[in-house]
């Protein structure tokens, strides 16, 4: 089989000429970020003018931007573990004590949380804020009575900005800062550089368009605050073709399913499709990740690791999550892809 090249940034996105307003139909009031962690954190300011306690109960496996934006907005961390079969909320009622706030997410676009356990924290006053980056387009990837909804759509196409914050009833109230000119700017240099080492061929760009991302990226850390969108981005996601991404990554997902073989280096961590779920990745485990991620490498496949450790975090009370942080893998399936890089895909995956 002919090696291809699966993986790696987007190329920037342009904006199609009619406007779905996917994002208009839920809410009260809808606003774009600069990024996803912008948009969570003014989701997480704007609580904080109604309740002061300030206790969020959070995942232990997640992003550090996300816990670092509710540690920038003024909330005491309160950690949940994570089931590593399904990654499930290990929710418990005896910590809701004092919470405020608490963060529910549905991984990879698979939404595997108890609704129960969520009208309890609804009749208890907690306010539900849903970290939507993983489930944005999945039928079934936004919780009906949650307060907020918030995430990033970089994952999901090439756009600059891309955070999306969605408030279920009345506005905000947290005044927005204008983008950040030289965010937008190293966002865009990079997928410019993406664009030419896909026409060209050449890895250089590529390298070019890693380091201008990761500069960027990690001045964003150091930075983020309630940033507006840029009208371009905002303008991508009111005409994204849902329809037509939802339907191709399914589709993907779906043939990898049906041609790689489970082993020991690959096991899907969500090993069928439901109707409801838009996969934002075919995510594993693997027992040896670093030769997995080199093997694949040397395939022409990249994969990423969501996510590292989170300095906050106390691995060994979580002991789930934990595992998780060491054995998960993700590897692209989105909307670039087709038939045939799918089955070559799963012809690798099934020679780990």
């Amino acid at each position: 089989m002919d090696r291809m090249h699966i993986g790696g940034m987007f190329p920037l996105e342009r904006p199609l000429p009619v406007q779905t307003g996917f994002f208009s139909n839920r809410g009260e009031d809808l606003r774009f970020f600069l990024s996803g962690r912008c948009a969570l954190y003014t989701c997480l300011l704007d609580t904080g003018i109604q309740d002061r306690r300030n206790v969020a109960y959070v995942p232990a496996y997640t992003c550090e931007t996300v816990l670092s934006s509710y540690e920038k907005a003024g909330f005491t961390l309160r950690f949940y573990d994570i089931k590593k079969t399904d990654l499930s909320p290990m929710w418990k009622l005896s910590d809701l004590a004092g919470v405020s706030v608490l963060n529910v997410c549905g991984y990879y676009g698979f939404s595997r949380y108890d609704h129960q356990f969520l009208e309890v924290c609804r009749r208890e006053g907690i306010l539900i804020v849903q970290d939507i980056t993983h489930s944005m387009f999945s039928v079934d990837g936004y919780y009906p009575f949650a307060d907020y909804w918030a995430g990033s759509a970089r994952k999901w196409m090439g756009i600059a900005s891309g955070g999306v914050a969605i408030k279920a009833k009345g506005r905000f109230n947290v005044p927005l800062l204008p983008p950040d000119p030289q965010h937008l700017a190293g966002r865009r240099l990079a997928m410019e550089y993406r664009r030419q080492a896909i026409e060209q061929a050449d890895v250089q760009y590529d390298e070019q368009a890693t380091r201008v991302f990761w500069e960027t990226e990690m001045r964003l850390r150091s930075m983020f605050d309630a940033f507006a969108g840029d009208p371009e981005s905002e303008q991508i996601l009111q005409s994204c073709d849902v329809t037509s991404l939802r339907a191709q990554r399914r589709e993907n997902y779906q043939t990898l399913l049906s041609h790689y073989h489970a082993s020991g280096a690959c096991t899907a961590l969500f090993p069928e499709l439901d109707p409801d779920s838009c996969p934002s990745h075919f995510t594993f485990y693997s027992e040896d990740r670093e030769q997995t991620q080199a093997k694949l490498a040397a395939w022409g496949i990249k994969s990423t690791v969501y996510w590292p450790v989170p300095p906050m975090l106390d691995q060994m009370t979580y002991p789930s999550a934990s595992w998780i942080y060491e054995h998960v893998l993700s590897v692209q399936i989105d909307q670039r892809y087709h038939t045939s890089e799918m089955e070559y895909l799963a012809a690798m995956l099934s020679r780990l």
